[in-house]
């Protein structure tokens, strides 16, 4: 959360939640905190998350929380009245106060974000065991605004340290809509002013049609906007609630974007370099000449430089200088030259046939890209695949089929993740050496067979249900039990497979293992 959502997030709060009380605080699972509120006319919950990338604090609908094996928080706070919500200036703490020195403070921001019990300016009870009971009230980071030292700095940087507390994640393609890159410092310190006071004045609660969520108002952010919350608690609650869907999409529609993105830049390339070869026939027509000139100069013997200066009479008899190799003689030098020309005459053919073929391929990819940017929700990237199956694997397959060659393990891909399938048992120890330890494991369950891994890019979460089945009917194609009707295959993150020192090739020991029965499928 920024600090801008939550000036607006305060008023809300101040609003629903005074002369409300709490009448009971839990954790329902891992990095939540919920409060049970009681207000005059109705009850609500109010919500906490702690977890890195998607910390938030919003009101959500009632409903009874668990009864059994709960962790309570804050119970000297059950039943005050709640007298005013507060924000500290410039920083994401909020607070909910309740008189004679109580509050409830939520820092919202960094791996170590927090609740706090605190009466008379002192932490007397934590949410999570970051800080220390009976230290002061966690202070305020002291900004200075809109002033930036320093030059040879990016309109982004100046904007940043213009103003610590501006959203970031809109912030280059603010930078592009509005050319701040040809502005003077003070001139993106003055549009720094003019984003601030847009913010804290007019903000409209904006989902954009490529799934993000932004505060800016459109006059000020023009993105495409599919739909307006009427509050900002109604934007937070709905970013949350979507937070990990959002995340496997986005990650699913990186791979694509990041692959294609890296074709396109190689085929860019290779098309320059022909480019460049397309002027092959001009230069093996200038060695073709110098070598008869050579050949005609031979009865002279060699110069004692390097250069022998002879008459062009391929051109009015000019003088012209060639460079020679002493070690050859003259006849050995045109050689070279003739040599020279034949090769820049294959290298122009050879540019003609392919140039028109990577700039179809080019075509292909810039299009592929373009859609693919246009693509918001699973629904339109599923259709976007099977429509592009075809050449989604023949770009890929194009890279691929190189690598396999000398990786250990064979190369493949499946709904936009790299898929790893080992070859033999030495493979499979090189696989699992290779692998990333967010990585996802996958075997056959009780047989011999391949290692199997599924990329995930450093990303803490699993793949989709439909990558996960898919990767395991090819294990269990890769598998003794490839015969089989249904096959039980296990998969795990790879951090929790481990090799026992001096075991066999290919075994391992694995632990938190889940399990899918699949058919078995060639890959």
């Amino acid at each position: 959360m920024n600090y801008y959502e939550l000036i607006y997030l305060k008023r809300e709060l101040k609003n629903k939640l005074s002369n409300a009380v709490i009448e009971l605080a839990t954790t329902p699972f891992k990095n939540t905190l919920e409060l049970y509120i009681k207000g005059d006319s109705e009850s609500s919950r109010l919500i906490f998350n702690t977890s890195p990338g998607n910390i938030s604090l919003f009101l959500d609908s009632y409903r009874p929380p668990k009864k059994a094996n709960r962790i309570t928080f804050f119970e000297d706070v059950y039943l005050t009245p709640i007298q005013g919500v507060e924000l500290v200036k410039n920083d994401r703490i909020i607070s909910i106060e309740f008189g004679d020195g109580k509050a409830l403070l939520f820092k919202l921001f960094s791996s170590r974000a927090n609740a706090y019990l605190i009466e008379e300016g002192i932490i007397a009870e934590l949410f999570k065991d970051f800080g220390e009971i009976g230290s002061a009230t966690p202070k305020a980071k002291s900004q200075t605004l809109f002033e930036v030292t320093g030059e040879g700095k990016t309109a982004k940087k100046i904007l940043i340290e213009s103003n610590p507390m501006l959203p970031r994640a809109d912030l280059d393609d603010l930078v592009n809509y509005h050319g701040l890159e040809e502005l003077t410092t003070d001139g993106i310190i003055e549009f720094s002013k003019e984003l601030t006071t847009a913010l804290e004045n007019e903000a409209e609660f904006r989902l954009l049609t490529n799934g993000e969520t932004t505060v800016f108002p459109e006059r000020i952010f023009p993105s495409s906007t599919e739909r307006f919350f009427e509050s900002i608690n109604e934007l937070i609650l709905w970013r949350t609630k979507n937070y990990s869907g959002r995340l496997r999409f986005n990650q699913r529609k990186n791979i694509h974007i990041k692959s294609l993105k890296k074709q396109l830049q190689r085929t860019e390339a290779v098309l320059k370099n022909l480019e460049k070869a397309e002027g092959g026939l001009n230069r093996a027509q200038d060695y073709e000449q110098k070598g008869h000139i050579l050949m005609a100069n031979a009865h002279k013997g060699m110069p004692e430089s390097t250069k022998l200066i002879a008459v062009d009479f391929y051109n009015n008899n000019e003088e012209l200088v060639i460079e020679v190799n002493q070690e050859l003689s003259i006849a050995e030098n045109a050689s070279k030259f003739y040599e020279r020309s034949s090769n820049s005459k294959k290298s122009y053919f050879e540019a003609r046939e392919k140039i028109p073929v990577l700039k179809q391929r080019k075509d292909q990819l810039v299009n592929l890209i373009s859609k693919l940017d246009e693509v918001s929700d699973f629904f339109a990237l599923n259709d976007w695949e099977k429509k592009n199956k075809d050449d989604l694997i023949l770009f890929k397959n194009t890279s691929n089929n190189e690598k396999n060659a000398a990786l250990p393990f064979h190369l493949m891909d499946v709904l936009g993740y790299e898929i790893w399938i080992g070859k033999n048992a030495k493979s499979n120890d090189k696989l699992v050496q290779l692998s990333h330890k967010e990585d996802v494991w996958l075997h056959a369950r009780g047989v011999s067979g391949s290692h199997v891994i599924i990329r995930m890019r450093n990303q803490k979460s699993m793949p989709d249900k439909e990558v996960v089945q898919k990767v395991a009917a090819y294990a269990a194609y890769n598998s003794k039990a490839k015969g089989a009707g249904l096959v039980p295959v296990i998969y795990t993150k790879r951090k929790f497979v481990r090799k026992p020192k001096g075991a066999a090739p290919g075994a391992v020991l694995v632990q938190k293992e889940q399990v899918e029965f699949v058919e078995p499928e060639k890959p």
